[in-house]
């Protein structure tokens, strides 16, 4: 079998490439930069003012009873889990929950 020489066709292969049209292999329609091209250039559609209003305070809402469920979760935690009195994170308060849970099964299985 013969040995090609790369940079050789390379070169040749680079040679005979049309550079200057948009139907080239990576300007074709599938390719993710088309499709970012066809995003840009389509106008977005905007919310009515009402609708938008409606969103925010529906998101408004979710983010409170979040808060909720969060707080009431704090309030389980032995106070071992709060740090000098401040309040704990999201994550921290999730992660806390989970060891905590955790502690309590191992005890209830050692009680088995």
């Amino acid at each position: 079998m013969a040995q090609i020489d790369v940079e050789a066709f390379t070169a040749q292969v680079l040679s005979q490439w049309d550079w200057s049209g948009e139907d080239s292999a990576f300007g074709d329609a599938s390719s993710p930069e088309s499709a970012r091209k066809d995003e840009q250039q389509k106008p977005k559609v905007k919310m009515s003012v009402k609708r938008r209003m409606k969103a925010s305070e529906r998101e408004k809402l979710r983010m409170r009873s979040l808060a909720e469920a969060l707080h009431q979760l704090r309030e389980y935690l032995p106070p071992v889990y709060s740090r000098r009195a401040q309040p704990l994170t999201k994550i921290q308060t999730l992660k806390y929950t989970i060891q905590y849970i955790q502690e309590l099964s191992s005890i209830l299985q050692q009680q088995t």
